[in-house]
């Protein structure tokens, strides 16, 4: 499952790739995420977990409605990820619609605001069995400035939501703050 949902996000990717036209552009991002915060219910009780340190891809394909309104679809893969204290890893794949706006007031900064929404895959590491999960909502917003015609910097705040249980499953949510540096097409 791991190795097929790798190959599908690159072929979508290259797909974003190299679907650009006059009206249109498609982005590549690297991100960094220091950290993150995993909450998650089990036997009632909700428990809190820090996340290490991730790097995730994305790409983004964008329609120019006007001057200052972009809209358009994204996918992202997070790498896997531990879950500190425990012997445990998981990576989402989110699946979103965005919108980007250019910040008012920013002609010489060229700085814009996002958000995004959609579903998102729940992936698991391979140490961890016998769980059913699935996957679930997939929000964020940030702000980024466009360095000039073929460069980027965002700094986005984004939620996963999953599940995961034996036999009912529980909620599984990801919270967490991204850098990212993209390369316009």
């Amino acid at each position: 499952m791991k190795k097929t949902s790798f190959v599908l996000f690159f072929v979508l990717l290259l797909l974003i790739m190299s679907c650009s036209s006059v009206l249109a552009s498609a982005v590549m991002k690297l991100g960094i995420e220091p950290g993150g915060d995993l909450s998650t219910k089990i036997g009632g009780y909700m428990l809190g977990y820090g996340v290490e340190p991730g790097i995730s891809v994305a790409g983004e394909y964008l329609w120019n409605f006007n001057e200052t309104l972009q809209a358009g679809a994204g996918i992202e893969y997070q790498l896997v990820r531990n879950v500190k204290s425990l012997d445990a890893g998981f990576s989402f794949i989110p699946l979103y619609g965005m919108v980007k706006v250019k910040a008012p007031l920013s002609t010489d900064l060229n700085t814009y605001f996002t958000g995004k929404v959609g579903y998102n895959y729940l992936s698991l590491d391979e140490r961890v069995e016998g769980f059913d999960y699935g996957g679930g909502l997939y929000y964020g917003l940030g702000v980024g400035i466009d360095l000039n015609s073929k460069y980027l910097l965002e700094a986005e705040y984004s939620v996963n939501k999953g599940e995961l249980g034996y036999i009912l499953k529980q909620p599984f949510d990801y919270a967490k703050f991204r850098l990212a540096f993209g390369y316009k097409f």
